[in-house]
């Protein structure tokens, strides 16, 4: 917006539909990127650990569904550990408690979820090998989702007032 009203009517209307077009697609895209990759930024420390996951629940209270696990580190306590990654087989108890995980979580009692996974690897069993992450880092991939949003704004803006800018720019004809 503050580049778009300043510009005026005639430089916006020289500029192309296909530009505007361009950078609302890109623009939804790098924030719809954003959103799939990344959760709210946060400064909590990472624990990495490794050991033995079981009793999956799925938990939806918030309008979006997040998936709990109890999570018992090796030599350590249990842990309830949720995130927004789906696992492969998470509905199959049997195949779900027999799986050893490396998991990377944030440990924050002020956050919600406290204990949120950020990067999970299975190690053992069906699907071993499989990884799936998100960024939780201060100035990661979540910067995507307003970048994003603006582009895809200011060429929305471009599209809806291409027609009267161009209406605009053009020199109106006197008649005699």
């Amino acid at each position: 917006m503050g580049v778009f009203f300043p510009v005026g009517a005639n430089r916006r209307a020289s500029i192309p539909p296909f530009v505007w077009w361009l950078c609302l697609i890109s623009g939804a895209v790098t924030c719809i990127y954003g959103l799939s990759h990344s959760t709210s930024p946060s400064f909590a420390p990472r624990i990495t650990a490794v050991g033995n996951a079981s009793d999956c629940v799925e938990d939806g209270p918030r309008g979006s569904t997040r998936f709990a696990f109890r999570f018992l580190p090796e030599g350590g306590s249990p842990v309830k550990i949720e995130t927004v990654i789906i696992m492969p087989h998470w509905g199959n108890a049997d195949l779900f408690n027999e799986r050893t995980l490396r998991i990377v979580y944030l440990n924050d009692t002020t956050r919600s979820p406290s204990n949120e996974a950020i990067d999970i690897e299975i190690l053992n069993g069906d699907n071993a090998g499989w990884r799936d992450s998100l960024d939780a880092r201060p100035f990661g991939i979540w910067l995507a989702i307003p970048v994003g949003a603006a582009f895809a704004g200011f060429g929305y803006l471009g599209l809806r007032y291409r027609k009267s800018d161009t209406e605009q720019a053009e020199p109106s004809e006197v008649t005699t």
